[in-house]
Parts: structure tokens; sequence; C-alpha cells
């Protein structure tokens, strides 16, 4: 009688932990969140783009920081900095805007189940589009 008490403890306690597959992909509301990759940029420059989000409510505040450096140094060349909002729509996306300069600015990452080397796009022609690396940061 004991051991079926036991059992059935352990069944209820099993049952309470959610199973792996239910639970949201990253990024989800709370966590923070960075991506970031680069693209050639002709004659020894590679453009880069970099985002930083933290939860701000219903949605994350996020710094775009873009340019360009040199390919064999890595010294910055050119270096813009915006700030704004992303969020995440029912879609498989991030999605944002930021300022830069006084000019609105678009982004969106598309997420791709649990994998980290993910496609992103941006409307500054002066940032990297291409396939970046989101970091759990973990």
């Amino acid at each position: 009688m004991i051991g079926i008490r036991i059992l059935a403890a352990v069944l209820a306690a099993v049952a309470t932990v959610p199973a792996r597959g239910a639970e949201a992909p990253f990024p989800s509301r709370g966590d923070i969140w960075r991506y970031g990759l680069q693209a050639p940029g002709g004659r020894g420059v590679t453009r880069y783009t970099t985002v930083e989000a933290t939860p701000a409510g219903a949605s994350w505040a996020v710094t775009v920081t873009c340019g360009t450096h040199e390919a064999r140094t890595g010294r910055i060349l050119t270096r813009h900095v915006g700030q704004g909002t992303s969020g995440r729509g029912r879609g498989s996306g991030l999605g944002g805007t930021y300022l830069v300069e006084g000019v609105r600015q678009n982004f969106i990452i598309t997420l791709k189940g649990a994998e980290l080397d993910l496609p992103g796009q941006f409307t500054d022609a002066r940032c990297a589009s291409g396939i970046g690396q989101l970091s759990t940061g973990d």
C-alpha cells in the first residue's frame, strides 16, 4: 500500500512538470537576447549588425548597432547606433523598429525552431543583412 502511494506521488509530480516540447521557443517574453551578423562589404571591409534586446513591458527595448570594420584588423570604420522596440508576433519572426540619426528603420529576424543561425533583414543600407547568430545568453 505504501508503494502504491509513493508511485502515485511520483506520477503526480511528473505530471506537473511541463513537457520539453511544450516550452515556448527562445526568445520568449522575459528573455534577454542578442543577435549578430557580418557580411562582406567589398575591398577588405566587412559590414556588421548587432541587436541587443531587453524586456520592456509587453515588448523588448532594442539597440541596433551597425557599420563597417576593416576585415584584416577588425578596426571599426563606421558605426551607427539606433534605439527602438521589438516584439514577437504570431509569425515565425522577431520584428522591430528603431530610430538612428533621426530616421526610422525596421528589421526582422526569422526564427526557425531551435536553430540559432537565422536570417535577418534590416532596412538601413548601412547594416548587414543575411545569416546571423541568435544568442540565448547561456
